[in-house]
């Protein structure tokens, strides 16, 4: 029997442990650990006997689904190690700190009203509306970043990740700018975090924070 992850499970490996996210049940969870070693060995095409049936209650479940093809179990997304934070302009007016606010608030309010899921397919169908001139996307970047940061202070900070992390995709992508939006986890304790990356540098979310997780979704 062949199989393959569910549409919408996305999952990577933190401290020995497989870690997945259901877009559609908006959760992330672990499994049992003769489950957790059996989809690990799947995963990596090293299947051994007495497999199958340790993962049956997630076959049951419908994570595991099975397919025609050879197991294909998508790998976690390949991403650049955050190296640094992306610099902040000295300056910034008030139109890119209203841009700023809107952005946040259009985010925790889809956040509010809306599953997970809407919030990330409409991230993923983003595209850049327009190119910034040759060697004005930096400047830009560092526009936006120094808005974000000035608006925490009106903003609360705490689990503020995801909306912070939305609003400067979403910006970004409006002013041509076309950066990661990185979901990441670790295993022990178990915590999330979000953050978006340009190359390898961090605009919002904290590069040594960052460092600390294994991206789990990664939205271009």
């Amino acid at each position: 029997m062949s199989l393959r992850l569910r549409d919408n499970v996305h999952w990577c490996e933190s401290g020995g442990r497989a870690i997945f996210l259901d877009i559609e049940a908006d959760r992330y969870f672990c499994l049992p650990k003769s489950a957790n070693d059996a989809f690990l060995r799947l995963a990596n095409a090293r299947m051994q006997p007495g497999d199958d049936e340790r993962l049956g209650a997630v076959i049951a479940r419908g994570l595991l689904v099975e397919c025609s093809a050879t197991n294909i179990i998508r790998r976690p997304p390949a991403l650049e190690t955050p190296a640094r934070d992306h610099a902040a302009a000295p300056q910034v007016g008030l139109l890119d700190l209203g841009r700023a606010l809107a952005a946040e608030m259009r985010a925790a309010k889809s956040l509010r009203s809306s599953p997970l899921r809407h919030a990330i397919a409409a991230a993923s169908g983003l595209a850049p509306e327009w190119r910034p001139a040759p060697g004005a996307s930096d400047r830009t970047v560092q526009t936006i970043v120094a808005a974000s940061h000035a608006i925490s202070f009106l903003t609360r900070t705490h689990n503020r990740c995801l909306v912070r992390a939305l609003a400067v995709h979403s910006t970004c992508k409006k002013r041509g700018i076309s950066p990661k939006l990185v979901f990441g986890v670790i295993a022990h304790p178990f915590a999330a975090h979000c953050w978006v990356q340009l190359g390898n540098a961090v605009l919002v979310g904290g590069c040594e924070h960052a460092r600390l997780y294994s991206p789990i979704l990664v939205i271009e």
